[in-house]
């Protein structure tokens, strides 16, 4: 199908309209990891806060604003092996765009958003049959949230009510988890702290959470915080380097977790690629961004960490960058 014409309009940019702070002293580095850095086929068109997961080799990045159009309800698929763009059918439930994405079970979920009845999203995309299914909505409606998939189960994990862009205010401390087979949600263990903007991945049985923000525009956070959903109880891991907000999702390979980009403590897009190891829960630090961007989607396949769109240099700036990142 092919992308035919996108609408323009004049977008005036929310910025953050503040220095953002650290929450807490950052520990030292380890020894440089290394890894290279490719650019990949363009975004079609310069979009962020785009709900990405992959499926196989196909990658969907759904929702999303675009800086010239607003708010989108576009399914944008990236074949892997071909290095193409193509368009799937339409997301429901109109525009929205700073919700998450996880994938599971040859399918991908769409999980909450800033525009109106979106902020409850629950939509499952297959790629198989290029089709959408509008499931029981998130109890707690709220954008710039995490989400991650743990056995048969999704956790929608803190985010914020408000919608005028990353650390905008009023952080949630709310976790829900969403039972895939029965379709059904309940509350279980919350956040320690309310954070929203923040980046999330399942290995091994838990969750590990990372960055936000704490408290509206002024922090941003170093904290690393893991869900054990056998026992319901959080821990906390070794704070993360540069603390950061506004990159929803983060790459794995192996037993090592990228947090890569998002808004550092002066409010502009981070360079920072820094590695959790999660057996030794210690930090070192790999090649930092080629291009630096907060509000992209980043997902991980075949020993390489993909990050999609994003704004450069803030809210409502989009690019069309699309990036992949091999350790």
């Amino acid at each position: 199908m092919s992308w035919g014409t996108w609408t323009r309009r004049v977008i005036i940019p929310a910025g953050l309209g503040c220095v953002l702070a650290a929450s807490m002293a950052a520990p030292a580095l380890a020894s440089h990891r290394g890894g290279t850095w490719t650019s990949l086929a363009p975004v079609p068109a310069p979009t962020e806060g785009m709900s990405v997961a992959h499926v196989g080799n196909v990658i969907v990045a759904a929702y999303g604003f675009n800086r010239f159009s607003g708010d989108t309800n576009v399914t944008r698929l990236y074949n892997i092996a071909t290095n193409t763009w193509r368009r799937g059918a339409a997301a429901p439930g109109g525009p929205s765009s700073e919700g998450t994405a996880v994938a599971h079970g040859g399918s991908i979920y769409a999980l909450g958003g800033r525009d109106g009845t979106q902020n409850h999203m629950n939509h499952r995309y297959t790629p198989a049959t290029n089709t959408w299914t509008v499931l029981a909505p998130m109890p707690t409606g709220r954008t710039g949230l995490a989400a991650a998939v743990a056995g048969d189960a999704i956790f929608a994990i803190g985010g914020r009510r408000d919608t005028g862009g990353p650390c905008s205010g009023r952080p949630l401390a709310r976790v829900e988890r969403y039972g895939i087979a029965s379709n059904t949600w309940r509350r279980v263990a919350p956040l320690p702290a309310r954070r929203s903007d923040i980046g999330a991945i399942a290995h091994g049985g838990k969750i590990y959470v990372f960055g936000g923000c704490t408290n509206g525009v002024s922090t941003v956070s170093h904290a690393v915080e893991i869900y054990n959903p056998v026992t319901n109880t959080w821990a906390k891991g070794a704070p993360m380097p540069t603390a950061r907000a506004g990159f929803y999702g983060v790459g794995i390979v192996g037993g090592n977790i990228y947090v890569m980009g998002g808004l550092n403590a002066a409010g502009r897009p981070s360079r920072a690629n820094e590695v959790y190891n999660i057996a030794h829960n210690t930090w070192s630090k790999a090649t930092p961004m080629r291009h630096p961007r907060g509000e992209m989607g980043v997902t991980s396949h075949g020993g390489r960490i993909f990050t999609v769109g994003g704004a450069l240099p803030a809210f409502g700036t989009s690019v069309r960058t699309n990036d992949s990142f091999r350790p």
